[in-house]
C-alpha cells in the first residue's frame, strides 16, 4: 500500500529524446532510462529521429517493446533540432516533458531527484548539471562515468541555483512552459538557448539542480562540431543573426567587458575565424605592390587546413575550413557586435 501511495505522488512525464545516427550509444542511454526509480507506469517515451541511417530505431524499437513504461512512441521525419523537439512537444503526454540527449546517461535516482525539486520549489524548468565525457568506444563508458563522479565535487552550499540559460539533453521543463514558448526552427544549433531567452522573457525561471550530476557521452574525434560539418550550409546559415544573439544574452545575467573577455578566450575559435579578415587586407595589399612576404591569408587558411586533417581527415576538414569562412566570419562578427551593443547598454 505504501508503495501505491507513493507511485500516485508522480506525475505522468514524457521523456523526449531526440536522435539521430546514434546506435553506438542509444541502448546504453535507454537502459539508465529503464533503470530510473521514477516510476515506469508514469514514463511515456517518445523517441524523434531526424532521419538515422544507421540501426538506432531499431535498437530502440527491440528494448521500449520489453520495457513497462506507460507507453511510447517513435516518429521519424527528416528534421533539425529545433523542429525536432517542437515535435516532442506536440506529442507529449502528461504536464512535465524530460527532455532526454540520447548521449546522456544519468543515475538511477535523476528523474525522481529532479521532480521533487519542481515541486518543492514550485519550479518550471530544471536543468541537471552536466560532466562532459570524451570515450574511444562505449566499452569505456563505465569506467569513464565512474572515474568523472569520483573527481567531481559536488555544491555543499546552494543545491539550486538560477542560472541565465539551459541545454535541453538533461532537462525537465512543465508543459505550461510550452503553452507559451516552443523552438525557433530557424535555429539548426543555439535552438536551446534562444528558447531560454524567451522563456526568462516571459518569466520562467531557469535553475540548476547543481546536486544532481548526469554525464554526456561522446567519443574522441567525434565530436559535437563533427555534426555541424555534414550540415548542408544553408542549414547552416539560417538564423545566423538569432543565433549569436543567442549566445550573448545567456552568457551572463549583466554582461561586462570582463565577460567579453572571458567569452572569446574560451572560444578561441571566433577570434581566429576574424582574423581571416586583416590576414586578407594584407594580402590583397601585397598583392598590389607585388610583395609576396605580405601573402598572411594563404599561409593562415593553410595552417587551418593541416590542423584539420589532423583532427578529423582531409574530406571534413575541407567542410570545416569552407564553414570556417562562410559561417563563422559571419557569425564572429555578430558576436562582436552584439556583445558590443549589450556590454555598452548596461554601462550607460
Amino acid at each position: 500500500m505504501t508503495d501505491e501511495i507513493e507511485k500516485s505522488r508522480f506525475p505522468l512525464v514524457t521523456v523526449g529524446i531526440v536522435v539521430l545516427n546514434r546506435e553506438w550509444i542509444i541502448g546504453k542511454m535507454l537502459d539508465s532510462l529503464l533503470h530510473q526509480t521514477y516510476p515506469h507506469d508514469r514514463i511515456f517515451v517518445l523517441i524523434i529521429d531526424g532521419g538515422s541511417k544507421d540501426r538506432t530505431l531499431e535498437i530502440a524499437r527491440e528494448i521500449l517493446e520489453k520495457a513497462d513504461f506507460f507507453g511510447y512512441e517513435i516518429i521519424s521525419k527528416e528534421c533539425n533540432i529545433a523542429e525536432a523537439r517542437n515535435i516532442c512537444i506536440e506529442n507529449m503526454q502528461g504536464d512535465m516533458l524530460f527532455s532526454w540527449d540520447s548521449d546522456v546517461i544519468m543515475d538511477s535516482n535523476t528523474m525522481k531527484d529532479m521532480f521533487r525539486i519542481m515541486m518543492q520549489e514550485k519550479l518550471d524548468i530544471v536543468n541537471a548539471d552536466c560532466v562532459e565525457i570524451f570515450v574511444r568506444g562505449i566499452e569505456e563508458v563505465d569506467a569513464r562515468i565512474n572515474e568523472a563522479r569520483a573527481s567531481h565535487t559536488l555544491a555543499s552550499d546552494n543545491y539550486i541555483e538560477e542560472v541565465p540559460a539551459t541545454g535541453m539533453g538533461h532537462t525537465l521543463v512543465s508543459k505550461k512552459v510550452f503553452d507559451s514558448i516552443q523552438f525557433d526552427p530557424d535555429l539548426t544549433s543555439c535552438e536551446d538557448l534562444d528558447f531560454s531567452v524567451r522563456t526568462r522573457e516571459k518569466g520562467f525561471k531557469i535553475v540548476l539542480a547543481k546536486r544532481v550530476l548526469t554525464f554526456d557521452i561522446n567519443i574522441w574525434k567525434k565530436g559535437f562540431s563533427d555534426i555541424h560539418m555534414e550540415m548542408p550550409l544553408r542549414r547552416s546559415l539560417r538564423g545566423l543573426r538569432k543565433k549569436a544573439k543567442a549566445r550573448v544574452l545567456t552568457y551572463s545575467f549583466t554582461l561586462t567587458f570582463r565577460n567579453v573577455i572571458e567569452f572569446f578566450w574560451k572560444n578561441k575559435r571566433y577570434p581566429f575565424y576574424l582574423g581571416y579578415i586583416p590576414a586578407f587586407i594584407i594580402t590583397i595589399y601585397g598583392i598590389l605592390v607585388n610583395n609576396y612576404l605580405f601573402l598572411t591569408f594563404p599561409i593562415y587558411l593553410l595552417s587551418f587546413m593541416l590542423w584539420q586533417i589532423k583532427k578529423r581527415g582531409v574530406k571534413l576538414a575541407t567542410r570545416a575550413v569552407l564553414r570556417s569562412i562562410v559561417v563563422g566570419v559571419p557569425r564572429s562578427l555578430w558576436l562582436v557586435y552584439y556583445f558590443a551593443k549589450y556590454t555598452l547598454r548596461k554601462q550607460r
